[in-house]
């Protein structure tokens, strides 16, 4: 038997390696610009210019050297000593700042949080250019200069257009790099601080690139954001970049900052979320004015339910909430209504800006990339609009902001190797968003408050014959002491024509009520009829198969027949339902029962509540109002369709309705087991357009209360706790005597 042998090598990679992952690895060049001024932050810089010459040239091989493209990156730094270029620049994937951050060493000199960490940072410099010059100078030590030639790491790569035919690949060990010491500084003139140019550049820059350049570095490190530094956020601005075209500074013709976008912000929010899923915040709106503050615990939704909220991103986001992975972050959010904007606060430089601008995520004071640039909807607003329910997120373009976090809290959270987003780490990163998107979620329910609020300002129609009839008084009053009776009498005339003409809209009022209450009659008697139908006529199919074939035996053609019956009578009810609400059905005023009403009701609802919600209906004898039965059959469809609503959307409670007719005091309650009406929320409920359903038309309730003042009735929310029947919403209908 043979002798098995072992043996042993260690890697011993080509040198064009070093361009694989350089070209690879960083995927931008403007990324590879941000990478390189990170490193001048770690180094406690203080001002870093980043420099591009003779751009026009490029692609212009044949002239001489000095008028190639080319570019610097100078910063005025800690610089590096030679020791520190052999044993720490030289060798990709230093352990040096990561072992640092183990020894919780990671604080520069200035208080500032080291960023780097994997000691691949600097291959961003290969991203940029085949040939690199490095000048670099610390404190009482000479200055050093490093010559790169990328070339010779991959020759394949110095002539495009004449490639040899037997290429010389070199192992990476047999190309060296060269450096000098310069005891009399040949760039670095102060005492201390790094240059590197970069030649042979590997792309163009083209005015666009300026652009993105320029808005990426504005971004690189927060503004001063003093809503943030209510939650001890507070980064100091010790950190200047400039960029400069040959001998001219940049700048963007675009002035806008965030600074402005913080202060014309129609919807803030700002705060906490703990390891735990605590979640602290601070809500205020412009228009209408409102500023709430609370702590809801994200992970109960018990509460969650009561206050209103129903988080997608909580309830479907999570399988499991013990254990977060991510840490504790904190946020602040601004947000829009780019549809109808406020036009005193929102200029268009404004709107333009916060749809280029989303939410960024800041560690220990400085931008993770690319969250936040234009096009990357990293917590999947729209996609969520489009699949799950446009209401119940915020859209994309009307939101920007900053969510922090940092090393010591969030030790999950770490830069992917390219440096294009956060990896996963054990689920940190599903965690964070999720939480992220559920804290935007509480943003669009306060805010879609406040909009439908403000909205039904806009609206408000009713009063305006009394608006009319004040001023008019006003104006005769001041035209009987002029004793202008030509003039008071054509007044006349155009006070008796808006009365008219509102009069008339008054009427069409009602019938676009009438029409609205019976379309949503119709929509959901259409949809459950054609369920049905398509059900009937699948069986009908597959019977008349077994039939074709004489397979069939009597038993199955009598449960056919039986079940065609069945699911015709339920059909036939649902239409029976519907037809009263018709115009010509509502002439007949009679004694209508509202117990009989309700049981008509329920059997048109009997699909969304057998063996689905437990109903209870309590009397102590009937009531009847005189009427017509399209009238009553339409108030209680609005009313039982948002009860089963919103007790579908309690996944934490048992389902319930109840019922309650009270002939002493002429009343019905009307309460659900659901998450109940926000006290802000309740006086706003039977407001046309207003609705806190992610799809509704907020036209149900208004709906109810209108039909209810032609009959001689009142509809209000039950809000003191004695007064309730279940913990959702309580309502209670006034049935007033007849006048």
């Amino acid at each position: 038997m043979s002798e098995r042998k072992k043996y042993s090598q260690p890697f011993k990679p080509y040198a064009r390696l070093m361009n694989i992952i350089g070209d690879q690895l960083i995927t931008d060049k403007k990324v590879a610009v941000i990478e390189v001024v990170k490193n001048s932050y770690d180094a406690d810089a203080e001002n870093v210019q980043v420099r591009f010459f003779n751009l026009k040239n490029y692609g212009l091989g044949y002239l001489p050297e000095n008028e190639q493209p080319y570019i610097e990156i100078e910063d005025d730094g800690d610089g590096m000593t030679l020791e520190i270029i052999e044993k720490v620049w030289l060798r990709p994937a230093t352990p040096s700042k990561y072992e640092k951050k183990v020894r919780k060493q990671n604080e520069t000199k200035k208080g500032r949080i080291i960023q780097g960490e994997k000691g691949i940072g600097r291959f961003a410099i290969h991203k940029l250019g085949e040939k690199i010059e490095l000048f670099t100078k610390s404190k009482d030590h000479n200055e050093v200069k490093l010559e790169m030639d990328f070339t010779e790491f991959n020759p394949e790569k110095v002539d495009l257009f004449n490639q040899p035919t037997n290429i010389d690949f070199k192992l990476l060990e047999q190309v060296d790099n060269t450096w000098y010491e310069n005891p009399t500084p040949e760039v670095i003139k102060k005492e201390k601080g790094t240059l590197i140019r970069i030649s042979h550049l590997r792309e163009h820059w083209k005015e666009s690139d300026f652009e993105e350049l320029y808005k990426s570095i504005q971004r690189l490190i927060p503004p001063v954001d003093e809503n943030a530094k209510k939650l001890g956020i507070d980064f100091k601005q010790d950190f200047d970049i400039e960029i400069y075209k040959d001998d001219d500074i940049y700048s963007s013709e675009d002035a806008t900052t965030f600074k402005d976008v913080i202060e014309r912000a129609q919807y803030k929010m700002i705060g906490t979320v703990s390891e735990k899923g605590i979640l602290s915040f601070e809500y205020e709106s412009k228009a209408p004015q409102r500023a709430i503050q609370k702590t809801i615990n994200l992970f109960d939704l018990e509460e969650l339910d009561r206050n209103g909220y129903d988080l997608y991103a909580i309830k479907k986001g999570f399988k499991n909430s013990k254990g977060l992975s991510c840490g504790e972050f904190k946020f602040s959010f601004y947000a829009f209504d780019l549809n109808k904007p406020d036009k005193l606060l929102i200029t268009p430089a404004i709107k333009s800006f916060v749809k280029d601008n989303f939410v960024f995520v800041l560690r220990d004071g400085v931008r993770v990339y690319p969250y936040g640039e234009k096009g990357i909807d990293w917590l999947n607003l729209d996609k969520l609009r489009s699949t799950v329910r446009a209401g119940q997120f915020i859209s994309y373009n009307d939101l920007t902001g900053f969510v922090y976090i940092s090393q010591k809290d969030n030790p999950k959270l770490k830069d992917a190797s390219n440096r294009q987003g956060i990896m996963n780490v054990d689920g940190a990163l599903d965690d964070f968003q999720n939480l992220v998107t559920a804290v935007t979620e509480i943003l669009n329910i306060e805010s879609k408050i406040d909009k439908q609020k403000l909205e039904i300002k806009k609206r408000t129609y009713r009063e305006s014959n009394d608006v009319v009839s004040k001023s008019f008084n006003s104006l005769k009053t001041s035209l009987e002491k002029i004793n202008d009776r030509e003039v008071l009498e054509k007044a006349n005339s155009f006070l008796k024509t808006v009365e008219n003409h509102n009069n008339l809209i008054k009427e069409r009022m009602l019938t676009v009520e009438d029409l609205a209450g019976l379309g949503m009659a119709v929509e959901k008697a259409s949809h459950d009829a054609l369920t049905i139908l398509s059900k009937m006529r699948g069986n009908i199919r597959d019977f008349k198969v077994k039939a074709q074939k004489s397979n069939y035996r009597n038993e199955e053609l009598i449960d056919l027949l039986s079940e065609l019956d069945e699911n015709l009578n339920f059909v036939y009810d649902e239409m029976q339902v519907i037809q009263p609400l018709f115009k010509n059905q509502r002439k007949a005023i009679q004694d209508i029962s509202i117990y009989e009403s309700i049981e008509k009701v329920l059997k048109y609802f009997r699909r969304d509540i057998n063996g689905k919600i437990n109903v209870r209906v309590i009397k102590d004898n009937d009531i009847k109002v005189k009427t017509n039965t399209g009238l009553v059959l339409q108030i209680l469809i609005n009313l039982l369709d948002n009860a089963i609503y919103w007790v579908n959307r309690n996944e934490t409670k048992g389902k319930e309705i109840i019922l309650k007719l009270n002939t002493k005091e002429n009343t019905l309650i009307i309460a659900d087991s659901g998450s109940g009406i926000r006290e802000d929320a309740a006086p706003f409920v039977f407001d046309e357009f207003f609705s806190l359903k992610s799809d509704g038309r907020g036209l149900g309730l208004y709906i109810v209360k209108e039909i209810l003042l032609r009959i001689n009735g009142e509809i209000f929310v039950l809000e003191q706790e004695k007064d309730k029947l279940l913990s959702g919403a309580n309502f209670i209908i006034k049935f007033n005597q007849e006048l």
